[in-house]
């Protein structure tokens, strides 16, 4: 009995260590890196700051949202770009809730200025340090999928 129990535990033995590995290893899907991308965050970002810097330069008395109204249009448009091109990759959802977190923010502050027709210095500083810290996710997010 103990020659035939030893016999059925020794066949047993590769399919317990094939579960015990399986069961150890994770399977996670991401999406592949796209250089274009990569080249569109980095234009989106440079962009943004490119606004918030020439809004930065005019006085505040003098920040009427119509000035501004042109940019904001062209902006948006790049970054819905930006969040359908990420969308649009399997695998890549983490990059897609950046780049809408992004695109809302961005619709979100161009309704405040809009509507108090006026951007404070202080909040455009703020907002402008938020949109770099959230655009240097996106490109991490992008360049970590590198091989």
């Amino acid at each position: 009995m103990n020659r035939i129990h030893q016999a059925k535990v020794a066949k047993l033995i590769p399919f317990i260590l094939c579960a015990w590995v399986l069961c150890g290893c994770a399977v996670r899907f991401v999406a592949d890196y796209d250089s274009k991308t990569e080249d569109a965050i980095f234009e989106a970002a440079k962009r943004v700051d490119q606004f918030y810097g020439k809004l930065l330069e005019t006085p505040e008395a003098s920040r009427a949202y119509e000035a501004f109204a042109e940019q904001y249009a062209s902006i948006e448009a790049d970054l819905s770009s930006l969040v359908l091109r990420n969308k649009v990759r399997q695998y890549n959802e983490d990059s897609t809730e950046i780049a809408k977190k992004i695109l809302s923010f961005w619709q979100e502050y161009r309704g405040l200025h809009k509507e108090r027709n006026t951007y404070s210095t202080g909040n455009a500083e703020l907002d402008r340090d938020r949109f770099r810290r959230l655009f240097a996710y996106l490109a991490r997010a992008e360049g970590a999928k590198r091989p």
